[in-house]
């Protein structure tokens, strides 16, 4: 299986640095041309199946890739962000007087505090860990489209890589660019990480 991972495109969260994970927000026009760049770096690839997480921002992402073919998006709730509880689109400068014991806490221990509200860093990674092994186990030879956010994609890509869930900082998922991995009998490969390029598969087998 050949797997793309691309990013949702831009949104005023994103510019603002604000924490947004489960806040239902758009995609920025420079969003929207973002996600048509994708589309057309990957126009040669015939996908049979894509899948994005259930918020707009990736839905959108992924109705523009696959603008030019007659296949839809599946949504899976697994690919949300993490949902940040009381600190969505908050700013972390705010948060560190506002929210004061809790940001320590995050700080000093963030894969097992959350925050306020929140959902916590395990259970966030043990879902996205679900989705890990059940690609892992899939066998096919077939193109899957795989539209999410950075946090959802880096741990993925972590996982899929047989690495701990802190690996997850490794991985910057640029918007506006798309990743290769190949998964095959459960062993994987990362291909390409962060393109801008035009997908050109008879160059790639």
């Amino acid at each position: 299986m050949r797997l793309f991972l691309v990013r949702h495109g831009q949104t005023e969260a994103n510019l603002s640095g604000v924490f947004c994970g489960m806040t239902d927000v758009a995609l920025t026009e420079t969003g929207i041309n973002q996600a048509r760049q994708v589309a057309c770096h990957l126009s040669a690839v015939t996908f049979s199946q894509a899948t994005s997480s259930a918020l707009w921002r990736a839905r959108h992402t992924a109705e523009i890739i696959l603008a030019g073919s007659s296949l839809s998006a599946s949504i899976d709730v697994r690919l949300n962000e993490m949902d940040f509880g009381e600190w969505e689109m908050r700013h972390h400068r705010d948060l560190q007087y506002e929210d004061a014991e809790a940001w320590a806490d995050w700080l000093a221990d963030w894969q097992q505090a959350s925050p306020t509200g929140g959902e916590t860093f395990s259970t966030f990674a043990a879902r996205v860990e679900n989705v890990v092994q059940q690609l892992l186990t899939q066998e096919s030879q077939a193109n899957l489209l795989l539209v999410a956010h950075q946090g959802v994609l880096s741990l993925l890509l972590a996982g899929l890589l047989t690495m701990p869930p802190s690996a997850m900082w490794h991985f910057r998922f640029e918007q506006g660019t798309y990743s290769v991995v190949e998964i095959q009998h459960g062993f994987t490969i990362l291909r390409t990480f962060n393109s801008r390029a035009d997908w050109q598969s008879e160059i790639r087998e």
